[in-house]
């Protein structure tokens, strides 16, 4: 009860923190966003688009579907790397290792902060595509996406927790957590549709984490029968995910790197 209680009072410590940051707050919501309004404008006239799922869909689910994995993986990825990074290296972590607080309440506070967020942002992706451009929303297909929301977040955690070791600097993790994002987005079918693509292109990609969770997405927000689970997301995604804390639990480390 006790690691719950600090883990929350953590999580809201850090969502005060992100509000106060607009320039946090505009790469994590308003970037998706605007993304999805953009590319759905130039793209609707062509209205469907032909996803990875092999069959096409309209361009409002595949963007809706395709930008929020983005920002997803854009919110999570980058910023958990960039928060405990940030933390270790100012001697915080070290500080929280040795007080009397558990020392997983402060990563469990990160993960807690990121559920938060990333719900607010499927929840602001979804209220635009609905009435802005009339995506209809299947009960079914939101229960889909909050799966997804939780699957993509515990990949995402993972593989950056298990990646601090290797970023020695905030600025760095700044840089690295939006090129990597940046760079899977456009072979994963978030941004391009998979037939502008090279197809071993695709096929690769299939195996990194971003693709099946854009994928699911959309296919949830465009299936008209059916729960839009995808069996394949929850492999792919899992394995990610569990390579990524088995690994960071051999290389985390409290200590500052810079000496």
């Amino acid at each position: 009860m006790r690691f719950l209680r600090l883990s929350w009072i953590q999580a809201v410590y850090n969502l005060k923190a992100y509000l106060r940051s607009a320039r946090t707050v505009a790469l994590g919501i308003i970037m998706p966003v605007g993304l999805l309004v953009i590319l759905s404008w130039v793209f609707a006239h062509q209205g469907k688009i032909a996803a990875a799922a092999g069959y096409p869909i309209s361009a409002i689910a595949f963007y809706a579907g395709g930008l929020t994995a983005y920002g997803l993986m854009l919110g999570t990825f980058t910023g958990v790397m960039v928060a405990v990074v940030a933390a270790r290296e100012a001697g915080w972590l070290k500080r929280f290792r040795a007080s009397p607080m558990p020392p997983g309440s402060y990563l469990a506070g990160q993960i807690i902060f990121n559920v938060i967020i990333s719900l607010g942002l499927v929840a602001v992706m979804m209220l635009i595509a609905a009435t802005v451009y009339g995506l209809h929303l299947r009960l079914v297909a939101l229960v889909a996406m909050f799966c997804y929301t939780l699957l993509g977040i515990f990949c995402f955690t993972a593989i950056a927790l298990a990646i601090t070791r290797l970023v020695i600097t905030p600025e760095m993790g700044s840089s690295v957590g939006p090129f990597v994002t940046i760079t899977l987005s456009f072979t994963s079918g978030v941004f391009l549709p998979p037939a502008l693509m090279p197809h071993w292109l695709v096929s690769a990609s299939n195996y990194l984490p971003l693709e099946p969770l854009a994928q699911s997405m959309q296919t949830a927000l465009s299936a008209t029968a059916g729960t839009g689970l995808m069996g394949r997301t929850f492999v792919v995604l899992g394995i990610w995910g569990v390579a990524g804390f088995v690994a960071a639990r051999w290389s985390f480390t409290w200590q500052p790197l810079r000496r």
